[in-house]
């Protein structure tokens, strides 16, 4: 019974931790993710598909749809806003995050860094407002939004991420570190200018200071380099919770801390999440996009016997640095003439047993032909034939004279 619980327990800890040579980091949170912002690949994860009340991460949605309404045309930036009675509430409330916004008019970029920046939670609020007409309507839009993601353990009941108790709505907000995860990745792809948002220290509104709740941006107490933002959240049911990006080296890591206990908690965590990826993970462009790969497609019946591909985009991965020397595997559909010029003839990837966030898949790269080919003239097809056929004899006899010889040495 000993032996078969600490084989058990071998298994679990090789399905938690990548086989990558470094030591995985103990992480005090209730769930948290580690994944590759390019190819979704998941580095280092725990309890990431359960779901917990998110706080602020929450406002992600809020602001990606803020965002992508801009991108519509249907809002505009330097747009004026007023806040309704419901807002100016709300920046009343004690005990939360907030401008606290006035009976004035604002912009719409103002509320949208507040939102960011500081995690306003009466901007957050306004601008669902200024969306959807009201921030209930807003929601069912967030839910709808997150079905399309494939955020699938996700469930919106406001805009801000507050508990029920502050919240201008009543419900609880819940998501899992993956769908956050998810929810980041698409956002800096889509809307990369984000970027320049979350990485401010702070912003000036309304003649006062408006500090990031992020300490780890550049000099600030958990400073970490290539820090570029992202969103931190608290609730008294969410915990101390903080999602990360961060770029070195060619690589973006996205991190996800859930329910830590304490401000500094939610950085230190986050600090041995991306410490534990850079360390153990590279990445590696195999082959550049509308690269030619020389003489790697085997054509019978044509004039050549190999043909050059070319790429349709890059072959980017995540490895681990002990496992970077794993060669591309190329798979074929076309192997025989004709081909044409720039025709599909397979796809080429790294084989790779890690596991990828929804939605993603070990990366694989269509190629294409880099010229046309042409079926052999019937002479030199019947001579390869007769070379082909007098090898396949050459090597029957050839073996058959081998067994004989062994079989003598038997006697």
């Amino acid at each position: 019974m000993k032996r078969i619980l600490l084989l058990c327990l071998s298994i679990l800890m090789l399905t938690s931790f990548p086989m990558t040579g470094q030591a995985a980091p103990l992480i005090q949170a209730e769930s948290y993710i580690l994944a590759d912002a390019v190819t979704g690949k998941i580095l280092l994860q725990s309890e990431a598909d359960v779901s917990l009340p998110p706080a602020s991460m929450t406002k992600l949605m809020t602001l990606y749809l803020v965002r992508r309404q801009i991108e519509l045309k249907k809002l505009t930036w330097d747009q004026k806003i007023i806040p309704s009675k419901k807002v100016l509430k709300l920046a009343k409330t004690s005990g939360i995050t907030r401008v606290p916004v006035k009976p004035k008019t604002y912009t719409v970029r103002e509320m949208y860094n507040a939102a960011f920046i500081q995690s306003a939670n009466d901007a957050a609020v306004m601008l669902a407002e200024t969306v959807a007409g009201s921030e209930a309507t807003f929601v069912e839009k967030m839910n709808e939004t997150a079905k399309q993601f494939g955020m699938n353990d996700t469930e919106y009941a406001n805009a801000s991420g507050l508990d029920a108790v502050d919240a201008t709505l009543p419900g609880t907000n819940l998501m899992t570190a993956t769908d956050i995860a998810l929810l980041v990745i698409r956002y800096i792809k889509d809307y990369p200018d984000v970027l320049d948002v979350t990485s401010k220290a702070q912003m000036k509104l309304d003649g006062e200071v408006l500090n990031n709740s992020n300490k780890m941006l550049a000099k600030e107490k958990f400073a970490y380099a290539g820090m570029r933002g992202m969103k931190t959240g608290m609730t008294d049911l969410a915990g101390y919770c903080f999602v990360s990006v961060t770029t070195r080296d060619n690589m973006t890591l996205v991190t996800v801390v859930m329910r830590t206990d304490s401000d500094q908690a939610r950085f230190r965590e986050t600090k041995k999440l991306l410490d534990y990826g850079f360390a153990a993970f590279e990445p590696l462009t195999y082959y550049g996009k509308g690269e030619r790969i020389k003489d790697v497609l085997p054509i019978k019946g044509a004039t050549v016997r190999k043909l050059d591909v070319v790429t349709e985009g890059s072959l980017y991965v995540t490895v681990s640095k002990r496992a970077s020397t794993r060669e591309p595997r190329f798979d074929f559909s076309k192997t025989t003439a004709p081909v044409t010029k720039q025709e599909v003839v397979g796809t080429v990837q790294v084989a790779d047993d890690g596991m990828y966030l929804p939605g993603f898949e070990t990366p694989r790269v269509n190629l294409y032909s880099a010229t046309a080919v042409q079926l052999a003239s019937v002479p030199t097809r019947l001579v390869r034939a007769w070379t082909a056929w007098s090898k396949r004899i050459e090597q029957a006899i050839q073996q058959s004279a081998l067994v004989n010889l062994q079989g003598d040495g038997v006697k």
